[in-house]
């Protein structure tokens, strides 16, 4: 939406000025464009489809929709109800309920958004149970049971000698390599190598 322009505008020469060529680029655009001298607008991002196309993904989404509702019939009415408490209120909407007899599809749409929770964390014989009954019944899965977890025992003092005495070892081994060579032959794994000045 465009600012409105205060009457003081008018008095502005640069507003004239503007005016003029929105005035000039509106009559001579769609000439220039005729003639072939200004260059047409962008098609770029847009896609060359062709009728053949078209008729094609038509084709494609009444397969896929007749799909959906032939798989929507087969499915037991217990998973409906499963199915239409789970699902949010848009797709609740579009559900197609016919599984269901006139006062079990009565009964799951008159259900609060509490209740159709509860029949969305129950089990499919729970939704089953409530649909006999006609009114909430949840059944609830088993939680697993946990994991035990091991929790590793303390090290006694002999052991943690031991791994002291293995890591002193093996650091006087380093050292060794390093450190102490026969005469004559280079260290070949030198670790410091001295800084010389010139």
């Amino acid at each position: 939406m465009q600012k409105k322009k205060s009457w003081m505008s008018l008095l502005n020469p640069l507003e004239w000025l503007n005016t003029a060529l929105a005035l000039l680029a509106a009559v001579f655009t769609p000439i220039l464009r005729w003639l072939g001298i200004l260059n047409p607008p962008s098609t770029d991002g847009f896609q060359n489809l062709t009728k053949e196309d078209v008729c094609d993904a038509a084709k494609l989404a009444q397969e896929q929709e007749a799909a959906v509702d032939t798989i929507a019939r087969e499915m037991p009415p217990a998973e409906v109800v499963h199915a239409y408490a789970k699902a949010n209120a848009d797709c609740r909407a579009t559900m197609d309920l016919s599984a269901l007899d006139i006062t079990q599809q009565d009964w799951l749409l008159r259900l609060s958004d509490e209740d159709l929770g509860k029949l969305a964390m129950s089990t499919s014989s729970g939704c089953a149970r409530s649909l006999e009954a006609l009114r909430v019944l949840p059944r609830y899965p088993r939680q697993q049971e946990l994991e035990t977890i091991e929790i590793p025992r303390p090290q006694t003092e002999e052991e943690i000698e031991e791994m002291k005495r293995r890591q002193i070892a093996a650091l006087f081994r380093q050292a060794q390599k390093e450190l102490f060579h026969a005469p004559g032959v280079p260290n070949l794994d030198p670790k410091h190598i001295a800084a010389t000045l010139h």
